[in-house]
């Protein structure tokens, strides 16, 4: 009878941890106490898609960016247009990975610590239409 109370309670204990691992799995990717705001964006001759993003003020921001054609990449501006404060608007975790090209895929990881609209363009020249591949990430209250 002791041994049936032993096993129940290990397999109920078993039970549980599963229930809480798959909880857990479903949850949105986490960095330290902040949940992280994944976009994705497709970049392709002379276009990004979405080249619209809209962001809160405060969010962590991971931008994965998939080129289908050629090496392109983001490069986002640091102030909001209008700007004339000299500390950044978005606070990068690796500032060296805004506009560093790589092959097909980039990754940009940031909080988004003022408001306003943020001009990103291809950071990779990519033909006659290069100029005009952009696109505005904007900070909301």
């Amino acid at each position: 009878m002791k041994n049936s109370f032993v096993f129940s309670t290990a397999i109920l204990g078993i039970f549980v941890f599963g229930i809480s691992l798959g909880a857990s799995a479903q949850e949105p990717a986490k960095s330290g106490d902040d949940a992280v705001k994944v976009i994705e964006v497709t970049a392709k001759k002379y276009e990004f898609t979405p080249n619209d993003i809209h962001v809160k003020k405060g969010e962590r921001v991971q931008i994965k960016v998939h080129s289908l054609d050629a090496d392109h990449g983001i490069k986002l501006s640091l102030h909001p247009e209008g700007s004339h404060d000299k500390s950044p608007g978005l606070l990068f975790n690796d500032p060296a990975q805004n506009g560093k090209v790589q092959g097909r895929d980039q990754l940009l990881e940031f909080v988004a610590q003022q408001p306003g609209t943020y001009e990103f363009k291809c950071a990779k020249i990519c033909g006659f239409g290069h100029h005009k591949m952009k696109g505005k990430l904007v900070v909301e209250e």
